[in-house]
């Protein structure tokens, strides 16, 4: 059994990570992506199918998909991938992640490079993720970063990724900042970056409980709790995983 104190770091970091997706999906242009859908109303009952049947949620995807949704391209490569309502088969998510990022889905994009990364076919991964850089879209720019430290030329590219890390950070993204903050303080960028890592790392954890203070859903149990060492806990908790998680969002 857990104890208490478990249980309400496990709570704040589930708040943070709702707050991270929340960022991500707006940074995103799936409004868009589904405003362009011919049609919305079977795109929306094919997600209420996920739950209770599985199966026939993919199957509905798949038309979808066949039929030029691009909403639905990403969706069945994400279904293929986790061998949902199907068995899973990552030469099919490689397939529907691809048509939908050449469709313009910042989803595709995302999916389809981390499912290189996944499989360690890192230049590819790359070239997905320097595409969505160059186009200015800010998660692509912490998901490159990550992707040339899992690559074996990491030394040449450590530059680029710290440079990527801080335009990240500077325009909002949390993971971008985490990564920033431990990588410099465990000396990934180099012994002289490691002062300011340990800076960054104090300020981020701060601005996290920030976050978590502000947030108004919590039980009435954790109010009796001290929540200023709770919240940066559970801060200093969720940054460390975000490293140990560096491709996935």
């Amino acid at each position: 059994m857990k104890c208490i104190l478990c249980k309400i770091c496990e709570a704040r970091q589930e708040i943070l990570n709702k707050k991270f997706f929340a960022w991500l999906d707006a940074q995103t242009n799936s409004v868009a992506i589904m405003e362009r859908e011919a049609d919305r109303a079977l795109i929306y009952q094919a997600h209420d199918l996920l739950k209770t049947d599985p199966a026939e949620s993919f199957r509905q995807y798949l038309a979808l998909a066949e039929q030029g949704s691009v909403w639905s391209m990403a969706n069945v490569g994400q279904l293929f991938e986790n061998g949902t309502g199907t068995a899973r088969d990552l030469a099919q998510a490689e397939k529907w992640y691809l048509r939908a990022y050449e469709a313009g889905s910042d989803y595709g994009l995302i999916w389809l490079g981390h499912l290189y990364q996944e499989s360690r076919q890192y230049e590819k991964a790359q070239e997905v993720f320097r595409n969505g850089v160059e186009r200015g879209f800010v998660p692509a720019m912490f998901r490159l970063a990550a992707s040339y430290w899992n690559s074996p030329d990491w030394p040449q590219r450590r530059d680029e990724a710290l440079a990527l890390l801080e335009r990240g950070s500077a325009a909002g993204d949390l993971s971008a900042r985490h990564y920033l903050a431990v990588g410099m303080t465990r000396g990934w960028f180099g012994l002289r970056h490691i002062p300011d890592g340990i800076r960054l790392m104090f300020s981020a954890a701060e601005d996290l409980a920030n976050l978590l203070k502000d947030e108004k859903a919590v039980t009435q149990s954790e109010r009796k709790t001290r929540p200023g060492f709770f919240n940066r806990l559970a801060a200093q908790l969720w940054l460390l995983d975000t490293t140990r998680r560096p491709a996935s969002q």
